[in-house]
């Protein structure tokens, strides 16, 4: 009797890491009826943070009518964790790139209000940590418009409060008081990404364009940044310019870490904790190891969470096949030695849009293929 762990990232766009659980957890019972499975949908605090801690039964699911990147209302959960009063808050939820047609992306005018009145109703709650996944953002704005929700206010020379969007902050000139009760908050921004917040590595330079960045608005957003930061120091005396990490979801982590002094975690690292990852590939012995995301590629390699959870699973495994499944392909598989196998869910070419469309039927073919392969004799 095999023994499986489905553990995948999303399919950014088309599938969530729980559909995708759900997906891969039918399709092995069909062909192995008799199969002892583990489902643990993860994230490295992007889209679907909140809902590995739901999966698992450590939260409650929370929601909130809030602002969209662009000032319209959608619906946004969190989750709760009443038993030690923390709040795990998806940034996605409010701020995220897809709840934004491609042709409105425009970080100038896009900001982060909604994370941060998700933050506020997680307080309201009695929340003494909040967990704040960063990612999958729309957004550029040094995350001013959460902090701006949360009541701290950024003055221009007249002493009047700045607007939203990314091209609000080169008329910073002030920053008011913290609220004490944010500073009585402990702080975690869940993120893998190390980033600074400036130059050629920074938020504007690398994650801009995905945004709607145009050469235009590049110097704006660059030097909007830039006076963020010099401001901060003013404020609080900590230059996080430069810190690792501090160009994550827009420059969201600057903000956070300078104003607030949020610590910065591995997503993959959070949840591993919370989730014991490591006692239950201690434990138990993982045959297969099922797990995914939108594209592997060189970034893969890097630390991004499949090639995570793969090097976990095979220190204490060593005998598990680990196999990989993404829509885009774009690496050699020796560049990944932690897979045993790579796959492409595609079957054929195939425009973005249609790819995204059919995701959980390529997704079912595809498994039904390995697993035929795993079961034959």
């Amino acid at each position: 009797m095999a023994t499986y762990l489905i553990a995948p990232d999303s399919f950014k766009g088309s599938l969530n890491a729980t559909e995708f659980c759900y997906i891969a957890q039918t399709a092995i019972l069909q062909n192995q009826p008799d199969a002892t499975i583990f489902t643990h949908p993860l994230s490295d605090g992007g889209e679907g943070f909140i809902d590995a801690f739901i999966h698992a039964g450590l939260a409650e699911k929370r929601a909130i009518w809030c602002s969209n990147p662009l000032g319209r209302k959608v619906k946004a959960h969190f989750a709760w964790m009443p038993n030690t009063h923390t709040a795990i808050i998806e940034m996605a939820q409010a701020s995220g790139l897809t709840l934004i047609r491609p042709q409105e992306r425009n970080p100038l005018q896009t900001h982060t209000t909604g994370t941060g009145q998700l933050i506020q109703a997680a307080l309201s709650l009695g929340a003494q940590k909040i967990i704040l996944g960063l990612g999958g953002s729309a957004t550029n704005d040094g995350g001013v418009g959460a902090l701006k929700a949360l009541g701290i206010h950024f003055l221009n020379t007249e002493g009047k409060e700045i607007g939203l969007g990314g091209q609000a902050l080169n008329a910073i000139h002030h920053i008011g008081k913290i609220p004490p009760p944010l500073l009585e908050t402990e702080w975690i921004l869940a993120c893998d990404v190390t980033n600074p917040l400036l130059g050629k590595q920074g938020a504007t330079h690398v994650f801009g364009p995905q945004k709607g960045l145009t050469p235009q608005a590049h110097p704006i957003l660059e030097s909007g940044l830039e006076n963020l930061a010099q401001k901060i120091v003013n404020a609080t005396g900590r230059d996080i310019k430069n810190q690792t990490g501090s160009g994550a979801a827009g420059g969201m982590a600057a903000g956070f870490m300078g104003l607030l002094n949020a610590q910065m975690q591995s997503g993959f690292e959070i949840l591993n904790t919370h989730l014991h990852l490591t006692e239950l590939v201690t434990h138990h012995t993982i045959d297969y190891l099922i797990t995914g995301e939108g594209q592997i590629d060189e970034q893969t390699a890097y630390g991004k969470l499949p090639q995570r959870i793969a090097h976990l699973v095979k220190q204490h495994n060593p005998h598990c096949k680990t196999i990989g499944l993404c829509g885009h392909l774009a690496i050699p598989s020796h560049h990944l030695p932690e897979f045993d196998a790579l796959f492409s869910i595609l079957p054929k070419p195939i425009d973005e849009y249609s790819a995204q469309q059919q995701t959980p039927e390529y997704l079912i073919q595809t498994l039904h293929a390995i697993l035929g392969l795993i079961t034959s004799p």
